[in-house]
């Protein structure tokens, strides 16, 4: 039981060593619009950044180094200030950014289901439309009117194209 304990110990610590290591640079920037952004890659050339909180990397070859401001230089600009050095900071930033990956989740889970349904919409507009017979359609007075030879090969034809496009 006891050489148990300390094999569970020495599993959990090597998992927790190896997790440490992995982390990202956050940058914090405004767009041109004054909307606040979080990514992971640095802002484009013409946004204000923020702050900037975790492993610090170099900057790419093509933007100058972000440095602060002095009194001297311009005093009517704001200097940017590096917020996120308290630990209540850092957890409300870490908060605003699950929430952001959880709202693209959804809008991600929501455009594959919508693809979903107008496949099988597709698909059953297809199965309609090759077996023929006697299909009709409403018109705007709820009548019915039937379909003529022609209009299945169209159909049957736009509901192919519909499949390739939704169930690909």
């Amino acid at each position: 039981m006891n050489q148990y304990r300390v094999m569970l110990i020495a599993v959990f610590s090597l998992l927790i060593a190896s997790v440490l290591p992995v982390q990202a640079q956050i940058y914090k920037w405004e767009d041109k619009n004054g909307t606040v952004r979080y990514t992971d890659t640095p802002p484009p050339a013409g946004a204000k950044p923020l702050s900037t909180m975790g492993k610090k990397v170099a900057p790419p070859a093509n933007q100058q180094p972000v440095t602060s401001t002095n009194a001297t230089t311009n005093a009517t600009e704001p200097s940017p200030k590096v917020d996120g050095s308290s630990p209540e900071a850092l957890a409300k930033k870490k908060r605003e950014l699950e929430e952001v990956a959880k709202k693209n989740k959804a809008e991600l889970d929501a455009q594959a289901k919508k693809k979903e349904q107008n496949c099988a919409t597709a698909r059953t507009n297809y199965q309609t439309y090759s077996q023929g017979g006697r299909i009709y359609k409403t018109n705007e007075n709820g009548e019915r009117v039937y379909v003529n030879e022609s209009e299945l090969a169209e159909g049957a034809a736009q509901a192919q194209r519909d499949m390739q496009e939704y169930c690909s």
